[in-house]
């Protein structure tokens, strides 16, 4: 039989409820560590050369990327983060549903997208820039939007499509959307 992951061969395999819970346990403790890993690899960054970033051992690394999240502190993630020419960023938050989640996220792209608008009035350089990166940011949140659009109506048979995005030939980044079903 084929597993999609550890977690889920544990369960079909070890009849002890407290040898999955305590396993559960510590794969959750160390998914921060796991996250580390992943994250260097993913550069082609071996542990001697983030250490050399990070002014520390390679030991150091190992065991960081080997901690529980007890072993790891909030000034390692940012050293490890930096090395890796990432920023860190930290958030908290409650048991929040999807769709308040998706709106927080809108409202933090259109504080951003105003922080664009803001920055364009420097000079007619960023200006044009901010205007190009909004026509490429609309295009690709649409065709994302329908993407999600489609799936979520192809669960329902219908004759003709609920909406389309239209883009005129000849003309690009000019969008149309339309109720098909009008």
């Amino acid at each position: 039989m084929a597993y999609n992951s550890v977690s889920e061969m544990v369960k079909n395999l070890v009849e002890d409820k407290e040898f999955q819970a305590e396993f559960e346990r510590e794969l959750a403790n160390k998914k921060l560590a796991k996250t580390l890993f992943a994250m260097r690899c993913a550069q082609g960054i071996t542990q001697s050369e983030i250490a050399l970033r990070m002014n520390c051992t390679q030991g150091r690394i190992s065991k960081l990327e080997n901690s529980g999240i007890d072993g790891i502190r909030v000034g390692d993630l940012v050293l490890y983060a930096k090395a890796l020419n990432l920023q860190t960023s930290i958030g908290f938050e409650t048991d929040i549903k999807t769709v308040d989640r998706v709106k927080y996220h809108a409202f933090q792209i259109k504080k951003h997208l105003d922080q664009l608008a803001d920055l364009a009035h420097q000079d007619d350089q960023i200006f044009y820039g901010v205007l190009k990166f909004y026509k490429e940011y609309l295009f690709n949140t649409l065709e994302l939007f329908k993407k999600s659009f489609d799936k979520l109506t192809k669960k329902v048979k219908m004759e003709r499509p609920v909406l389309e995005i239209c883009t005129p030939t000849g003309e690009e980044n000019n969008l149309f959307i339309k109720n098909a079903n009008k």
